[in-house]
């Protein structure tokens, strides 16, 4: 089995060099792969650099080395709640703020993401990694039958700065990001509703904002976001099954009724020592992704936090104990929402990512040469999620039962909290991690 992780190059395109018009014009001659050399003031553009492994091996490292130490430091900080993060979200956005980054803003940026120092072969991994995630496993494509993804991302800065063409266009292009400018000095309420009004119409209205009330101001710098809302299910509407209220044990010892989905299936499933794990595939649609939600429940019902730091403080555990055999199994799970919103600020400088929040960071190659009038930096770096699980297709009142079926061998009843994460498996992109503490709130 691979590893978390991992697509065919992707380069960023290099603006035509323009012809002296003091100089007589060159002769025709045949599109060069790498430019030449050109006769006036402006410098040359270089080819686009190489990145220096498979993307596979590229995402493997990021998601060990970036998003893993990330996803345990929000779950850990999120209390009583339910919680949900994407982590890749956050490793393209911050590869976007790299690709217009400098210097040792640049250097920070890249080794945080796992891809090293900061030469252009690093800056190129990162790249390749984010617009594959971006393209290939974050795009929406619920009309094909699949689960519904949608994913907004983009950096904004103020109304005095100019973006650099080639920045917007490289933002769009690579990594199917805005990038834009909003008057934060003047009107940072308006400025706010901007890019919500952006996110809610680059989400197809399933998140309706990014920017909470009161955190912009005439003081903002940069404001990074990224925003991801998925909903699936597994069963089809002729499957046999339930959907009845049951007890769910919280972590302080009450218990709530929330409604369960119930089933019998064949399923990958691990019983290891303190924990079960078991593989719930979602109804794929017709293309290559194919997506899947892994449960982690401990034994015992206030086992998460024991569970989670095992998984979190050992890079290798996920991997080592996802389910490789098919079992029988009753499987009863409670439909839930999680709504979760974060600023990611504070737990990247936990991670030594200091530099790009700064007066002094470098982000020279966002603005347009001989435009940057104000000091650019990273004033918040916005993250939010929508999940739904609740396979809705299955009515209550579909409770039919089946004569001869044979019994399950093995059962999984999530009705204490759990650690959950939801994977594309073509690529081995883990896109969410989460825990649900109680499925009757959304929050």
């Amino acid at each position: 089995m691979r590893h978390f992780s991992s697509l065919p190059r992707v380069l960023r395109r290099s603006a035509a060099p323009k012809p002296n018009r003091r100089s007589p014009a060159p002769k025709p001659h045949p599109p060069s792969p790498s430019p030449g050399p050109v006769p006036d003031a402006q410098a040359p553009v270089a080819p686009a650099p190489m990145p220096t492994r498979p993307w596979e091996e590229a995402l493997d490292v990021a998601q060990r080395a970036f998003c893993l130490p990330l996803a345990g430091r929000v779950l850990a900080a999120a209390g009583t709640g339910n919680a949900a993060v994407s982590p890749v979200g956050v490793h393209a956005a911050l590869s976007l703020a790299a690709s217009g980054a400098r210097g040792a803003t640049r250097r920070q940026l890249l080794g945080t993401l796992g891809c090293g120092g900061g030469g252009k072969g690093a800056a190129a991994d990162a790249a390749n990694v984010a617009s594959r995630v971006v393209k290939r496993v974050l795009k929406d494509r619920a009309k094909s039958g699949g689960p519904r993804l949608a994913f907004a991302s983009g950096v904004w800065a103020d109304a005095s700065t100019t973006l650099s063409p080639e920045f917007v266009e490289t933002a769009g292009g690579l990594y199917c990001s805005a990038a834009k400018t909003v008057d934060f000095k003047s009107t940072p309420e308006d400025a706010a509703e901007q890019i919500n009004s952006w996110v809610n119409k680059s989400t197809r209205q399933t998140i309706t904002s990014l920017v909470p009330d009161g955190l912009v101001d005439q003081n903002t710098g940069l404001v990074l976001g990224s925003a991801l809302y998925f909903k699936g299910r597994w069963l089809d509407k002729t499957d046999i099954g339930k959907t009845a209220e049951q007890k769910f044990y919280c972590l302080d010892g009450t218990h709530v009724l929330v409604p369960f989905v119930e089933y019998d299936r064949t399923r990958l499933f691990a019983a290891h020592d303190g924990f079960k794990v078991i593989k719930l595939p979602y109804k794929q649609g017709n293309n290559e992704r194919k997506f899947s939600m892994y449960i982690f429940l401990p034994d015992a019902h206030d086992g998460l936090f024991e569970l989670t730091k095992k998984i979190f403080s050992e890079p290798a555990f996920l991997e080592q104990h996802l389910p490789t055999e098919k079992r029988h199994v009753g499987i009863g799970v409670p439909k839930f929402t999680i709504s979760f919103q974060i600023d990611m600020k504070d737990f990247l400088k936990d991670m030594t990512l200091e530099l790009p929040f700064r007066r002094d960071a470098d982000f020279k190659d966002m603005v347009k040469e001989g435009d940057s009038k104000e000091p650019l930096f990273l004033s918040d770096v916005l993250h939010k999620v929508i999940l739904e699980v609740n396979d809705d297709e299955i009515e209550e009142t579909s409770v039919e039962k089946s004569i001869g079926k044979p019994l399950p061998t093995e059962h999984f009843t999530a009705d204490h909290p759990f650690f959950f994460l939801i994977r594309e498996e073509v690529s081995a992109t883990v896109i969410f991690m989460g825990h649900v503490l109680d499925p009757s709130s959304q929050y």
